[in-house]
């Protein structure tokens, strides 16, 4: 199914795609409330998002894609997510895996997934709950297999989860990555939690379901740039380092939610007061200049060091060489300090701006509870990506795999 690049029509810059990002701001928050009632992202919005190619950012050209950058897909869901944090967080997952399958599946893999010409939307999870899984002729028969926490699960036609690669006497020889349609999975209805209920992040089961050899890759061999598509090694986008471009779709969003957070605080200070105090304006006491600059500059931190990652993911994968371990690790911390500069930008925010916040029609409470429930995603969470690359500033081992 390759395409000239002539005949996709859908290739646009870095300002175009950020623009019409930006444009659904407005909407996403004004349906924030329906979103989470639904607990799904609304299929008009999904729809919208999809005409306007945004869910194309990081597909190949040959199947219809802008095959875009990095940062391009940060600044995009940057102000999805300024929007709303469930639309956010399903537009960046769904999105980067556009990516990870791009960069870990060979051609004919991508034939079958894009081939039929028909809408395509990604997600997936990468290590089951549970499963047992047999290697047999011409790949791995799953008898049962349970992933908890599929973000984006009710809109996708196709799946990216992790998943053990077993010898024919049952050992575990490796950790895979497989794909397969969603038509083929159950999805539960697990989803009610406090923040990005909007998300449908439910439980997904596989059962009775047989993986060819050619959907299913080492995820040992893809973390450290050994993909399976021979046919897209020429495009640098498709050397872009696995694991940090995860983290940025997992952790990015923090960023959108603290710029949310900063939007709604401005647009209610002109009308409001201190109360217990003399300020009959909040603009004009004093506390709320130094917690108005301080918010402020740490979102403006938190935006210049996930610029930085997104920049250098770039840069690296461009130069044709695949990024080190000790510059992922890095990165990662990188991505660690900017999401709690986001939660204590988001804390002063809402320290400064009164009970009313508690209300569930305000807009506040929302980020307020998006931002925590994404905060404490393993993958993501501070305390775990600076412990890990101050392990690598003393010289020690990192204590995950997943870097």
């Amino acid at each position: 199914m390759k395409q000239n690049v002539a005949d996709i029509g859908v290739l646009q810059t870095h300002e175009d795609l950020v623009e019409k990002a930006k444009n659904f701001v407005p909407t996403l928050r004004a349906r924030g409330s329906e979103t989470e009632e639904l607990r799904r992202v609304p299929e008009d919005i999904m729809t919208a998002l999809k005409e306007e190619g945004l869910f194309k950012i990081l597909r190949p050209r040959r199947y219809g894609g802008h095959q875009a950058n990095m940062r391009t897909y940060l600044d995009c869901l940057v102000e999805i997510s300024r929007g709303c944090g469930s639309t956010g967080w399903v537009y960046s997952l769904c999105n980067i895996r556009e990516l990870m399958i791009a960069e870990s599946f060979s051609e004919k893999a991508h034939e079958e997934i894009y081939g039929p010409g028909t809408d395509v939307v990604f997600a997936g999870v990468f290590e089951p709950r549970e499963i047992q899984v047999r290697r047999v002729e011409g790949g791995y028969h799953i008898d049962e297999g349970r992933w908890m926490f599929c973000s984006g699960s009710v809109h996708a036609t196709w799946g990216y989860f992790g998943m053990p690669l077993v010898d024919k006497a049952g050992a575990v020889v490796d950790h895979g990555l497989i794909t397969m349609p969603f038509k083929d999975i159950e999805i539960g209805d697990d989803w009610r939690t406090l923040g990005m209920r909007g998300t449908s992040s439910h439980g997904v089961v596989i059962r009775d379901t047989f993986i060819p050899d050619h959907r299913a890759v080492s995820l040992s061999e893809a973390k450290n740039g050994n993909f399976q598509s021979a046919h897209l090694r020429d495009e640098s986008l498709y050397n872009t380092a696995l694991f940090p471009a995860l983290n940025l779709s997992l952790a990015a969003p923090a960023l959108g939610l603290a710029r949310a957070a900063l939007d709604i605080f401005m647009e209610r200070l002109p009308n409001r007061r201190i109360s217990y105090t003399f300020y009959d304006k909040q603009s004009e006491a004093p506390v709320t200049h130094l917690q108005l600059s301080e918010a402020s500059l740490k979102i403006d931190s938190a935006a210049m060091h996930f610029q930085r990652v997104a920049d250098e993911l770039d840069a690296t994968a461009k130069s044709g060489q695949y990024m080190d371990p000790d510059m992922r690790i890095k990165l990662n911390g990188d991505m660690g300090i900017a999401v709690e500069y986001c939660k204590e930008a988001i804390n002063i925010l809402i320290g400064s701006s009164g009970g009313s916040y508690i209300y569930d029609g305000n807009p506040l409470q929302r980020v307020f509870r998006d931002f925590w429930s994404m905060y404490v995603h393993g993958a993501i969470l501070p305390t775990s990506q600076l412990e890990t690359y101050g392990r690598s500033l003393c010289g020690l081992e990192p204590n995950k795999d997943f870097i």
